[in-house]
Order: C-alpha cells, then sequence, then structure tokens
C-alpha cells in the first residue's frame, strides 16, 4: 500500500503541529514551576521576616512615640510620628518596618502608616516616599545591641481628622475620633 503525497504532506504537517504545541506546552509548565518556586521563595522570605519580628520584637522598645505638627525646620507644618528605638537585645538590627496605628476611643485603628525608622524622612504631603537603591547615597543606620535610635517620619497621606486634632491639640475636641492614642507593631526585622 503505497501512501499518497498528499496524504504524506498532511501527516508530516499534523505530526509537526502535535510536537511543536508538546514542546511548547512543556516550556510553558517549565515557566510556571520557575514562577511559582520564585512566588513561594517570595511569600517564605515575608514569613521568615515576621517570624523574626515577632521573636526579636521583645528586645526592641519604642520609647517617646507621638504625632505632632513638627514646628521647625525643612518639615515645619508637616505633621510627624517620633519616638526612640532602643536595641536590648544582642543582635544588630539593619532594617526595621514599623507600623504605627492611631486609635480611636474604643482602642479600633482610625489610620496606619508603615515606614522603615532607619531611612531618612523625606517627601511632603502630597509626595510619595519612593526608596531607589541604587541612587540612596546615606548608609544605612544599623542599631547595635544597647544602641538607641530617635526617628521621625513625615505623615504623607494623613487623613484630614487626624491632621485637625494635630493643628488643634491644645483643644483636642471632644468630637474627634482620635484620642490622641497610638499604638505600633514591628512587622519586619533584618539582620
Amino acid at each position: 500500500m503505497i501512501i499518497k503525497k498528499k496524504s504524506l504532506i498532511v501527516a508530516l504537517v499534523s505530526s509537526f503541529v502535535i510536537a511543536l504545541v508538546l514542546v511548547l506546552t512543556l516550556i510553558g509548565y517549565m515557566m510556571y514551576l520557575e514562577i511559582r518556586d520564585r512566588n513561594v521563595q517570595h511569600a517564605y522570605q515575608e514569613l521568615l521576616a515576621k517570624v523574626n519580628a515577632r521573636v526579636y520584637a521583645r528586645y526592641l522598645e519604642i520609647s517617646k512615640l507621638a504625632a505632632r505638627i513638627d514646628n521647625a525646620g525643612p518639615l515645619k507644618g508637616k505633621p510627624v510620628v517620633e519616638g526612640v528605638i532602643k536595641n536590648s537585645g544582642t543582635r544588630n538590627v539593619t532594617n526595621l518596618v514599623l507600623k504605627v496605628k492611631f486609635l480611636d476611643r474604643n482602642g479600633a485603628t482610625i489610620y496606619e502608616t508603615a515606614f522603615a525608622p532607619q531611612e531618612p524622612s523625606l517627601g511632603g504631603m502630597g509626595l510619595p516616599q519612593v526608596n531607589i537603591p541604587y541612587f540612596n547615597s546615606a548608609a544605612r543606620v544599623i542599631i547595635s545591641p544597647g544602641g538607641s535610635l530617635p526617628f521621625k517620619r513625615v505623615l504623607s497621606n494623613c487623613p484630614p481628622e487626624i491632621l485637625s486634632a494635630l493643628q488643634d491639640r491644645e483643644n483636642l475636641r471632644k468630637d474627634s475620633r482620635w484620642t490622641n492614642a497610638l499604638a505600633h507593631e514591628i512587622l519586619a526585622i533584618d539582620f
């Protein structure tokens, strides 16, 4: 039985298409596995940072935590949160992410901001704070064991009700939801 020329061409083309689909499927699957591995690694790093934060946070004391309107220097008239971090542990803290919450009378969060206190506070009310690692010329401050670090951070997206409460600090209005209460949480630590 002799195969006709047309049938041979159809068989070769369909075999080529099937082989091509198989190769593309394998390539796609390998790319999927690579992306999934990266996502798992990223999730692991985030989880490790959270665990480090919870374990080592007992050695970090945040004191003098306060929010106010800055009245001098380049941040004059801007709402800021400030405080002091003291490291009573045994490891150098190279990076820290701190979350500060503004609480109402019932302890519910009205506004929260997360930042790295070891980075300089730049930016204004309407400018987002962006860290560009290749253009960052200032060395990151390391909090050594027994050392402390004062910090000040501009509240770039401060809600109007908190801003008005900060501006009218002496007469903290009774109708204001914010009662000058702050809470903090350490989100991540690197050593």
